[in-house]
């Protein structure tokens, strides 16, 4: 048949005339080239022309293979035989060709290609192909949702339901398919919403024995509704107040751990707690509450026991960290080996005995938050390094590892430490000194405020009365005028021992009277007691007990709150003075 048309087309050439049949096969879609029996191009119509990006007037009377290499043309002339539906690149463009012998009275005159560009067609697949996948990866993920989800098309029949909905049906799906959803599903509003368009969110449909809810969502194309979707959310109501139930359970528990969390990490005390009427505490207090406004380090200062960590505290949960972790850390109390792991934290394998896994530092602790490094005049100066470049990086390596952490948190120091005078000693460097003193607060000792003292024995009356068994109202005048003319070494912690120790001593008293206090009191302002002969003697036990003790708070006083050098003055090693702050309850309270 192919052969015949080939002849009859050269027939036509011969008949019809050239102009005539050039316009003709200038006006078909499909490409067409002709070579003679030598392989010499002498047609190329209109739509070869475009296919190959070549011009008629330049390739008519070359040879096929010089001008577009592998058409198979001399292949066909040599064996005779027609080459059907052959894929072949022409330039930019995919072609499938027809290709064929022309044969006259038994002899091979030339060959003719006929060709159609097929790179859009093979485009259109490619994207069917994509659709198919899609289609099919949609088809999967539907059929292995726990809910069941059922499509219409806008007459409200049926075009999908997926195995979920089927078997709480108890149907065959496929059977389904092309019928009125209101014939399958009972109570159903589905053809309604696929009318109306409008979104039926969370609604109680009774389906058999079960009130379920489901959800029923117009489906839109084109700004035209094309049909809706449904899925059962729940099959049966209880099904949602048993959700309800572990949500609410899940709630508690999460507002639980969060209290402890914030128990445990967050600040304990604000302004509120800070007791004082004096100008000089009203003065400092308004000072705190500014730098908590703002993110840059605080630095306190002040003597043992004035309340440093209290205004710590404050100035954190005044801030806009206050939700965040509140880190502390004494840097006296770790030795130097451990202090840079306690800080930073370790990675696994760091050190002989390190955690596996590893551990964070405080510093990661507190990201987010703020940390106290309190007793900072105590921190070794390889520390010192090392902190100072966290300080002005932000970041942190673990102790062993090799990757940063990026910090965001806020500093707080203190020390009882005189900084500017160790700096001139080499004991400080003057860098850290300036990274931490941005924002300085000196708390008075208790000796420049005793006008507060009245307010602050009734706050510690408060305290002390809620842990030991014994009652007390209050202080007599002339107690209080002992009070208030003693020198207090030990600041208001001193203050908070002497009323617990008297407290504990008195048997039926409730109001505190000279000869309750301490002797030491009542010597240092020359008061004796009414006997004349002194405080009657208690057990020995506890007046020993009582002279050690104030006797560590003078030599810590006499030392500016260094542990190391008020071991020395009492000439005791230094382990055996922390055990007997310890002893006393000095160890957190200084």
């Amino acid at each position: 048949m192919q052969k015949c048309g080939v002849s009859g087309l050269l027939e036509a050439f011969s008949s019809t005339g050239m102009t005539e049949m050039r316009a003709v096969l200038d006006s078909v879609c499909n490409g067409v080239m002709v070579v003679n029996s030598h392989g010499i191009i002498t047609f190329l119509n209109t739509a070869a022309e475009t296919f190959s990006g070549l011009k008629a007037e330049n390739v008519i009377g070359q040879m096929i293979d010089d001008v577009i290499p592998n058409t198979g043309l001399i292949r066909v002339m040599e064996t005779g035989l027609a080459e059907i539906n052959q894929r072949q690149n022409i330039g930019k463009c995919e072609i499938l060709t027809n290709r064929t012998p022309i044969i006259k009275d038994g002899i091979i005159m030339g060959a003719v290609a006929i060709f159609q560009d097929i790179t859009e067609f093979n485009e259109v697949v490619t994207q069917l192909e994509d659709i198919k996948r899609l289609k099919s990866t949609l088809e999967s993920i539907l059929e292995s949702l726990h809910e069941g989800i059922v499509v219409v098309d806008k007459s409200g029949n049926i075009t999908m339901m997926n195995k979920a909905y089927g078997e709480f049906l108890d149907l065959d799906t496929k059977a389904v398919v092309g019928k009125h959803v209101a014939d399958v599903i009972p109570n159903t509003r589905m053809h309604l919403v696929a009318q109306e368009g409008k979104a039926e969110v969370t609604d109680l449909q009774k389906i058999q024995a079960n009130t379920c809810v489901v959800s029923r969502i117009p489906i839109i194309k084109d700004g035209e509704i094309i049909g809706a979707v449904g899925n059962v959310v729940f099959r049966d109501v209880k099904d949602l107040k048993s959700l309800a139930r572990r949500i609410n359970k899940l709630e508690s528990e999460l507002e639980y751990y969060k209290e402890e969390l914030f128990k445990a990490y967050g600040g304990k005390y604000t302004f509120d707690s800070i007791v004082g009427n004096s100008d000089t505490m009203k003065c400092l207090r308004d000072v705190a509450a500014k730098a908590a406004k703002g993110m840059s380090t605080v630095l306190i200062l002040g003597e043992t026991g004035t309340g440093k960590e209290l205004f710590a505290h404050a100035v954190h949960n005044a801030s806009r960290r206050r939700q965040g972790p509140f880190i502390k850390i004494n840097c006296a109390a770790l030795p130097e080996n451990l202090l840079e792991a306690e800080l930073f934290g370790y990675e696994e394998g760091a050190f002989t005995g390190a955690r596996k896994g590893g551990k964070p530092g405080k510093f990661e602790l507190a990201n987010g938050g703020t940390i106290f490094l309190d007793e900072i005049g105590e921190m070794p100066l390889a520390m010192q390094v090392k902190l100072l470049r966290v300080l002005q990086e932000r970041e942190l390596e673990r102790l062993g590892g090799t990757k940063s952490t990026k910090l965001d948190i806020r500093v707080i120091a203190a020390t009882n430490r005189d900084l500017e005078n160790m700096i001139e000693q080499k004991q400080f460097r003057q860098d850290l000194y300036y990274r931490l003193n941005i924002f300085t607060l000196n708390i008075p000792p208790l000796r420049e405020r005793t006008e507060d003292i009245p307010l602050l024995c009734q706050m510690l009356f408060e305290k002390i009365n809620s842990q030991v068994e014994h009652w007390v109202e209050g202080i007599s005048p002339e107690a209080l005028a002992l009070l208030m003319q003693y020198n207090w070494p030990g600041n208001v912690r001193e203050l908070e021992n002497v009323l617990e120790r008297t407290i504990n001593l008195m048997d039926d008293e409730i109001i505190i009277a000279p000869e309750h206090l301490p002797p030491m009191l009542k010597k240092v302002t020359g008061i004796q007691a009414e006997t004349g002969g002194g405080e009657p003697p208690h057990d020995l036990a506890d007046i020993k007990d009582d002279a050690e003790k104030q006797a560590i708070l003078r030599a810590l006083a006499a030392a500016g709150g260094n542990k190391s050098k008020a071991a020395r003055i009492l000439g005791i090693h230094r382990s055996g003075f922390y055990q007997k702050m310890q002893k006393y309850n000095l160890i957190n309270n200084i």
